[in-house]
């Protein structure tokens, strides 16, 4: 005896757009950069960053030197674009030296 499989047309999946889930989920400007600021405490460059970007920063701390007494924070920010976060920055942080930024785009997550 042998088996055949039979493939009917009466069956109907449904499909979700691919359009249809890129509306729910837009696109906006994510910017990272690297910031070195003088200093061996965090806390006033970290109030002075969260008042200037607000809630749409996030804000790592990669190094704590010490001996040259300096920080660098790993600044990750969404919704602005390169130019206003370097704008931004210039203006709060007097004496701070900016790394090179990097943009690219991300998805939004769904508010709640």
């Amino acid at each position: 005896m042998m088996l055949t499989s039979v493939a009917t047309s009466d069956i109907s999946v449904p499909r979700v757009s691919r359009i249809g889930r890129r509306a729910a989920h837009p696109m906006v400007p994510l910017v990272v950069i690297d910031v070195t600021v003088p200093g061996t405490s965090s806390a006033l460059a970290r109030r002075a960053l969260h008042a200037a970007l607000g809630g749409d920063l996030r804000l790592y701390i990669v190094t704590v030197d010490q001996l040259r007494e300096h920080i660098v924070f790993r600044i990750e920010v969404t919704s602005r674009s390169v130019d206003d976060v370097i704008g931004v920055l210039s203006a709060t942080l007097e004496r701070a030296t900016l790394g090179r930024a990097h943009a690219t785009m991300i998805r939004a997550s769904r508010p709640d």
